[in-house]
């Protein structure tokens, strides 16, 4: 009797546990991120709850709060199936957050440690758009030209083929419209005040007309004339 007792005792937590990390995971997939980490702040802090943490805390964009389980789980368990992912997470959170240089930093670090990584098209992605939002062209077209070498199958090229469509140069857009006269109005507006232009574009099919600013070289010379469309109450913003 004292066995089965014992038996029942030990298991039940592991039912439990079992159970909840499947309630957490089904908010998670249905985008009850807060709901999945209620679930998760309840069980035992193992390798795959703190990496679910900090996925969850990630899709919620409380970056910090991201980087606190991130950060225990490679602390803690450095032989976990989940930290190559939790290392690529962790830089992610910098990301995310624009620290761009501590960013850069890690997916260096991933790089020279894990030169088989399964992620790497992501860590080169991610360092050309670092390249890219810094204005270091160069840089960027050296990433860019890592994963259409190595990785040409890889998911990724289809957002290197969106870095290498901006060009190598900011760019403002103060606008987007699905006709054609509403963006020549604008467009009208801006003349003469700043270099602007309509670009045509399709998405799911449909024609967009997009009124951007300018091709800078220079952070300083975009920041300068979007801090200014600003001011003046235009919904301005930096590409890439």
């Amino acid at each position: 009797m004292i066995r089965i007792f014992l038996f029942i005792f030990l298991f039940i937590p592991f039912i439990a546990f079992s159970f909840s990390i499947d309630n957490a995971y089904k908010d998670y997939l249905l985008g009850d991120y807060q709901g999945a980490i209620d679930e998760a702040l309840k069980l035992r802090q193992n390798d795959q709850v703190l990496y679910f943490l900090g996925l969850s805390y990630l899709k919620l964009g409380s970056y910090s709060n991201a980087r606190i389980y991130l950060s225990k789980l490679l602390k803690r368990f450095p032989d976990s199936q989940f930290y190559q992912e939790g290392f690529l997470k962790f830089a992610d959170t910098y990301f995310l957050d624009k620290n761009y240089q501590e960013a850069k930093t890690i997916y260096e670090k991933i790089i020279r440690k894990y030169p088989s990584f399964n992620f790497l098209p992501t860590v080169y992605l991610r360092l050309a758009q670092i390249a890219s939002k810094e204005g270091r062209w160069s840089e960027k077209q050296k990433y860019l030209k890592i994963i259409k070498s190595k990785f040409p199958k890889s998911c990724e090229m289809q957002l290197v083929k969106v870095l290498e469509s901006y060009g190598d140069y900011f760019t403002i857009q103060v606008g987007a419209f699905s006709k054609q006269k509403n963006a020549a109005s604008l467009r009208k507006e801006l003349e003469g005040k700043y270099p602007v232009y309509i670009v045509h574009d399709k998405k799911n099919g449909l024609d967009i007309y997009k009124v951007k600013v300018g091709k800078f070289k220079e952070r300083d010379q975009v920041q300068q004339v979007y801090q200014r469309l600003r001011n003046q109450g235009y919904p301005a913003r930096i590409y890439p």
